[in-house]
Formats: structure tokens, C-alpha cells, sequence
């Protein structure tokens, strides 16, 4: 999926990947043994553990907004350097601390570095409309990959080396990335008199009353809240149902997320290229649809497997899609802040599934599946509705043949 970008686009597609990558493994890598670890700390409470892994996405979906606004202002890669300082600077302060309070102020600052905005920002300010799906499809499958590999590896490492190793791998990884970052993707070029909206927080309306930004911020929220839902009654259901060791789910994730991405390529080929982007999108929600029509129907193991396998299908078919249909929409003077709206409703949606996915354990599946089922339906519905009043900007309306 390179070969249509040119040299520098290239360049840029790939240094944010790795960045993404390195994010998201400070995310992924940990979920599988960090909360026995925290258990062993200092002055450690059920309440305290839970505090220090929920901070980390509580800083995130805070500064969001804050990042991406001064983005806007400053400039991305001034932004990216200190919040992806900031993240290596509290993976260091993790791998070296021994209670508990201590660990929170860590995860705080490793989630203060809240960049997505910024970064996915610069990835649209620097490629073509023509190929910027294709840019967000190898941020968005990047995603997928870093989860498939750190259930694979997290286990395994934490127990050669230690908790504290994993703290300070992300740390060295998120220097690596910043470094490639200032040294090989160029800031874009805006001069303030180039302007027509000016950076300012007075813009947070613009965005509260574009219909756009709106239906694809719930679109985002929903497609996250379903991610972390699914992983918190799957795993689960693995162990204590069917008896599958945790580390062998592996053997479930990674196959059905290349199977997925395999699927996902074309399907972005034909949203971009064909200007397919309704059909596409209507594709990936009917997947997440299936994903539990599965869970409900094939009472067995294979109802895990066809759930994870349709899940992924869409899951990274809307990450692809949906943040390049904003970048498209949205002004160029308001991405950075567009883009903190629409990650703060991201991270808002995955606590929600969090919450969502906790209630289900407790008491029952069927609550999660009719109440999934109908969100996604009234999703549907409402998609239907955006396409058909939507005015693609010049650039997207390709001929369809």
C-alpha cells in the first residue's frame, strides 16, 4: 500500500507508525501483567491498582483537546517532541518506583503525553488527499498489530526480565521514535497571515455544532467502546469457560488480525480510489454487527473466534476510515483541535466499554448484546442518514466506475 505515496509521504507514513507503535505498546504491552505487578508495590490497594492503570487514559482523554489546540498554535513537532519527552520521562519513572503513589504520578505523566492529535495531524498535513486513507490504514493497523504482539510477548518478557524492563523498553522506544520524528518528518509550512481561522479554544463551537465532527466523534467513541468491551469479556470467557490459557491467546488474536488487515487493504483501495467511502463504512459497521450476532448464535469456542475475526475486520476498516473522512471535512486551521475533540471521545468510549464490559460479567451477556446490537443498528441508521447529506469536498468525489 506504499507505492502510491511519494518519497516523502513515505517517510512521514512511516515515522508516525513507528511513534503510533511506540504509544500504543506503552498501552498494549502492559495490560496483560500489570496488575499483579502493582499489586507487589508499596502501600497497593485494590482501589490504588486500579487507579494507576485507569490514570494513564484519564490524562489522555483530559489533554486531548489542550495538545491538539496547541498544535494548532505552535506547531506539531514542538508539541510531539514534549509530550513524547513526557511519556519517556514517566516509562523511566515506572520502571524505577516502589509504591504505589509513586506509580500513579508515573502513569499520569506517561498519559500526559497526549500527542495523538498532533501526530495524527501531521500525518495530514504532509499527504495528499488522495492517499491519506492509505495513511491511516497503516496507523490503524499498526494499532492492531502492536495489540496482537503484545499479548504474544508481555507475558513472556515480564517473566525473563521483570515489569520494570517493559517501563523501560517503551521509554527507550518512545526516544527512538522522537528522534526519527524531528530528524526525518519536516513541519509543515503555515504562516499565520496564511491563515483563515485562527488558533483559539472560541473554535471548541465551530466543532460543537458541525454535524460532521459529531457523527464521526461517536463514531470513534462507539468503534473504541466495542474494542475494550470485547477484550474485557473475551479473555475472560477463554480462561474460565473453555479453559484456554492466557498464553496461548495469542494464537487466536494473531491470526484473526491478518486475516482482518488482509481484508481491510482492498477495502480501503476501494474507498479511496473508487469513492466508495459510504459502502465501506456501511461494510465495517455490519461487521462489528456480525461480531456479535456470532457471540450470541455459535454457542461455542468458534463463537469467540468468528466474534474476534468480525471485530477486527471492522475495527480496522473504521480506523482507517473514519479519521481520514475528519481530516477531509474538517478546516485545515482546526485540525489539531478537530482531532482532540474526536481522541477525547475516544478515550471516553473506551472507558465506557471498560465500565460497559465489567457490568456484563456481572450480570450476564445479554445485556451486552442487546444493548451493543441496538447501538449499532441506530449507528447504522444514522450513517445512512450523514452519507446521504454529506458534500464531499472536490478532491474525494472520484469517478466510480
Amino acid at each position: 500500500m506504499l507505492e502510491d505515496f511519494t518519497p516523502q509521504e513515505r517517510k512521514v507514513v512511516l515515522s508516525i507508525t513507528f511513534a503510533v507503535m511506540v504509544r500504543m505498546l506503552g498501552l498494549f504491552l502492559l495490560l496483560p501483567v500489570l496488575s499483579p505487578y502493582l499489586g507487589t508495590l508499596e502501600g497497593a490497594t485494590p482501589t490504588l491498582i486500579g487507579l494507576a492503570i485507569g490514570i494513564y487514559g484519564l490524562a489522555q482523554a483530559m489533554l486531548q483537546i489542550p495538545f491538539g489546540y496547541l498544535s494548532d498554535k505552535y506547531g506539531r513537532k514542538p508539541i510531539i517532541f514534549v509530550g513524547m519527552i513526557t511519556y519517556a520521562l514517566g516509562s523511566f519513572m515506572a520502571g524505577l518506583v516502589s509504591n504505589i503513589w509513586s506509580m500513579v504520578f508515573a502513569r499520569f505523566l506517561q498519559g500526559f503525553g497526549a500527542v495523538s492529535s498532533a501526530m495524527v495531524a501531521l500525518s495530514a498535513d504532509l499527504t495528499r488527499e488522495e492517499v491519506r486513507t492509505r495513511a491511516f490504514a497503516h496507523i490503524g493497523a499498526s494499532i492492531g498489530l502492536t495489540f496482537a504482539l503484545s499479548l504474544t510477548v508481555a507475558p513472556v518478557l515480564a517473566g525473563k526480565f521483570g515489569v520494570p524492563f517493559l517501563f523501560f523498553l517503551t521509554a527507550f522506544l518512545s526516544l527512538v521514535a522522537t528522534a526519527l520524528l524531528m530528524l526525518k518528518v519536516p513541519e509543515p509550512s503555515q504562516r499565520a497571515k496564511e491563515r483563515e481561522i485562527n488558533p483559539s479554544l472560541k473554535n471548541i463551537t465551530l466543532l460543537l455544532t458541525d454535524r460532521n465532527q459529531l457523527f464521526l466523534n461517536f463514531s470513534i467513541a462507539l468503534t473504541h467502546a466495542l474494542m475494550v468491551l470485547i477484550f474485557t469479556v473475551v479473555p475472560y470467557e477463554l480462561v474460565y469457560l473453555y479453559n484456554y490459557p492466557k498464553i496461548k491467546h495469542w494464537e487466536i488474536y494473531l491470526p484473526t488480525i491478518v486475516i482482518a488487515l488482509a481484508i481491510m487493504v482492498p477495502a480501503v483501495i476501494l474507498a479511496e480510489k473508487r469513492g466508495r467511502f459510504k459502502e465501506v463504512f456501511m461494510l465495517a459497521v455490519m461487521f462489528l454487527g456480525l461480531s456479535f450476532l456470532s457471540f450470541t448464535f455459535i454457542e461455542n469456542f468458534w463463537g469467540i473466534v468468528f466474534m474476534v475475526l468480525f471485530f477486527f475486520v471492522g475495527f480496522n476498516i473504521l480506523e482507517a476510515l473514519v479519521p481520514s473522512l475528519l481530516t477531509r471535512l474538517t478546516h485545515k486551521d482546526l485540525r489539531g483541535l478537530s482531532l482532540g475533540f474526536f481522541n477525547t471521545t475516544q478515550f471516553l468510549g473506551a472507558f465506557a466499554g471498560g465500565m460497559w464490559g465489567g457490568y456484563a460479567l456481572k450480570h450476564g451477556y445479554m445485556y451486552m448484546i442487546s444493548l451493543a446490537l441496538l447501538l449499532v443498528s441506530i449507528w447504522g441508521l444514522f450513517a445512512l442518514l450523514w452519507f446521504k447529506g454529506l458534500k464531499l469536498p472536490p478532491k474525494l468525489e472520484t469517478t466510480r466506475g
